[in-house]
Order: C-alpha cells, then sequence, then structure tokens
C-alpha cells in the first residue's frame, strides 16, 4: 500500500496525487471492485463477508498520532503501520488470528516444515553448484544433441585464394553466410564438465550491414575422437541455450576458473563437392591474434562414412590451396596460446 502511494507521488512530481485514504481503498474496495468480488467482499456492509484485520496503533514506530483531521488514520496505518502491527485477523465471520495467536495452523509445524524445505533447497543447490550441466539446465531452454563429423583446420597465409577456388564449377556452392562471431569460453577446473561457449553471432548482410543476431549458449562435452591421416572424426554431446542475460551475469552464475575470449568474422558456404556435402568456414580472427584458417567439417553417420568424407576433405583443402603440412585437428579454443594468441 505505501508503495503504491509512494510510486504515485514521485511519477507524478506530485506529493497530493493517491492520498493515503485512497490507497487503503485500492487495497481494499477498490481491489476487490477489481477482481469482480465487490459484492462480496473489500468493505464492511450488511450481506458481505465479514474479512477484517485489527491493526495496533501503540508501537514506538507509530507515534505520533495526530488527531486533528480524521484522515489521520489512513495516513497512520498507509505511512507509519507494519504487517507486524496486526494482532487479529478475521475471513469470512471467522477469526484466524486473535492477539497474535494463530488459531487454525500449528505455528510450530510450520516451522519445522519450512526449515526442511530449506535443507532441500539447500542440497539441490549446493549439487546443481558442482554441475555445469545442472545450472545450465535450471536456467531453461536448453536442449541437447549430439554430433558425428568429420573435420580439419588449415592455417592460412592468405585466404584469397581459397574464396577464388570457390567459383571453379568443380564446385557448387548451396549457400553462403557471413557472420560477426564473439565468443567467451568458460573454463572450469574439473575438466569432465565440458566448457561453456557465450556465443553472439551478427548476421551480416551484402551491403556489411548487422540483418540479424543471435546469443546462445553451448556447453560442449570431451570429445572421443578417431584421428585419419589428416582429420579427426570428433563424437560430443552438446546442449544448448539461449542467452537472455547479459555476459556478466553469466561469468557470475557459472564461476569459471578463466574466461577466454575469441573475435573472428566467418563466411561460410555450404558446398558439394564430388557429390559430398561439406561446410567450409573462411575465420579470420581478430583476437587473440589477426590470423586466418580454412576449416571444414561435414556430419557423419558410420565408419565407413567418415573415412570416405576423411578422404574427400582432404582432397578439398588441396582444391582449395591449403597445405596438408599445416592441417590442425584440434578445436579453436584448444588452440588459443595464453601469451601469444591463436597459432
Amino acid at each position: 500500500i505505501r508503495l503504491a502511494a509512494f510510486v504515485a507521488k514521485a511519477v507524478s512530481n506530485d506529493p497530493t496525487a493517491v492520498p493515503a485514504s485512497t490507497a487503503l481503498s485500492m487495497a481494499t474496495r477498490l481491489g476487490a471492485a477489481a477482481l469482480h468480488l465487490g459484492a462480496l467482499t473489500g468493505s464492511l456492509e450488511p450481506g458481505k463477508r465479514a474479512d477484517l484485520i485489527l491493526v495496533a496503533i501503540t508501537p514506538a514506530h507509530n507515534a505520533p498520532r495526530f488527531r486533528r483531521d480524521a484522515h489521520n488514520a489512513y495516513a497512520q496505518i498507509v505511512y507509519a503501520s507494519k504487517a507486524s502491527d496486526v494482532t487479529d485477523v478475521m475471513v469470512n465471520g471467522k477469526w484466524l488470528m486473535r492477539d497474535r495467536q494463530l488459531l487454525t495452523l500449528n505455528e510450530a509445524e510450520l516451522l519445522v516444515q519450512a526449515q526442511e524445505y530449506a535443507r532441500r533447497i539447500d542440497t539441490f543447490l549446493i549439487e546443481r553448484e558442482q554441475s555445469v550441466l545442472s545450472k545450465l539446465v535450471a536456467l531453461g531452454g536448453s536442449s541437447e544433441e549430439e554430433s558425428f563429423e568429420v573435420q580439419v583446420k588449415v592455417k592460412l597465409d592468405d585466404p584469397a585464394p581459397v574464396q577464388e577456388a570457390l567459383r571453379r564449377p568443380e564446385v557448387k556452392i548451396v549457400y553462403q553466410r557471413h557472420y560477426h562471431q564473439h565468443d567467451n569460453y568458460f573454463n572450469f577446473s574439473d575438466p569432465s564438465q565440458g566448457r561453456l561457449r557465450y556465443r553472439e553471432d551478427e548476421f551480416i548482410g551484402p551491403k556489411e550491414e548487422v540483418v540479424n543476431s543471435r546469443v546462445r549458449l553451448t556447453l560442449i562435452g570431451p570429445a572421443r575422437e578417431g584421428g585419419f591421416r589428416h582429420d579427426v572424426l570428433l563424437s560430443r554431446s552438446r546442449y544448448l541455450a539461449p542467452a537472455t542475460n547479459s555476459l556478466r551475469f553469466y561469468r557470475e552464475y557459472f564461476k569459471p576458473t578463466s574466461v577466454v575470449p575469441i573475435d573472428k568474422v566467418r563466411l561460410r558456404w555450404l558446398v558439394n563437392f564430388r557429390d559430398t556435402e561439406f561446410y567450409v568456414n573462411l575465420d579470420h580472427f581478430e583476437t587473440p591474434k589477426p590470423v586466418d584458417y580454412l576449416e571444414i567439417k561435414s556430419r557423419t553417420w558410420s565408419r565407413s562414412d567418415a573415412e570416405h568424407k576423411a578422404q574427400l576433405a582432404t582432397e578439398l583443402i588441396t582444391f582449395l590451396g591449403g597445405s596438408l603440412r599445416k592441417t590442425e585437428t584440434r578445436d579453436y579454443i584448444e588452440i588459443v596460446d595464453k601469451k601469444k594468441g591463436i597459432r
């Protein structure tokens, strides 16, 4: 009640807005009318429910009491009284509390039950704090996916030949995308927890303008790998969730031991090369250190399919002008040198 009166005065810059009598009516008669219960309650009248409270006005915080104006009683209740001043409560003609003693509830039992709920909540929170996944799920909106893919990266001295090669007829481009990706990788002391990535994607239009954006969290589990000569078969579980809060919030919530930022501009093509689809990513890193990488990926579903795609990925690297001597199978975050940046 007090807050409603104060907010009205602050918003209108008028100290007379929503006087105490109006604020009290909003909590009683007008509130009941707003809920379409005005015929049942909200005021003490014949035929309505006897819903009332008695309020002690003797505590020191209720002093002094002014008697010149009868409306001062409203101000006393709205501006000075507290919930603890309520001594008696009647609902629909039945006393529920008399002289601060509950008549229909066992207060001692309620306190015991409340403490038990507190213990269970403490247990849940302690267990949740020990698991990054549990904390992510608690935020809501997360989904799990298992990915199997062949991937390989190649460090480039010059990315221009890659784009020139993609224009050749041997490669059919299904679509092309342009992103600015701002990643923050959360590392934890226990490697089995995986690594959490906070990613801000900015989708870039044909005029180099930002046409859309997306922010999400990805919990990346440890990878199970099967290596080929130049490629690697990765099997990993991932949990995705929309990021609806700030980076600072997630840093305080997940409490990582370290956070590694990586900013890059990504040109992505979905291409068909020798009747097989591959994602071709041309990544220019802005932080931690300027460098260019070519990344080739393809989803797979069996060992034989992975072997076939691994061979084609090697041929695609050569076709795009990459050097097989510079191939890299680790994730970007694993390539990062904290002192020198991307190697």
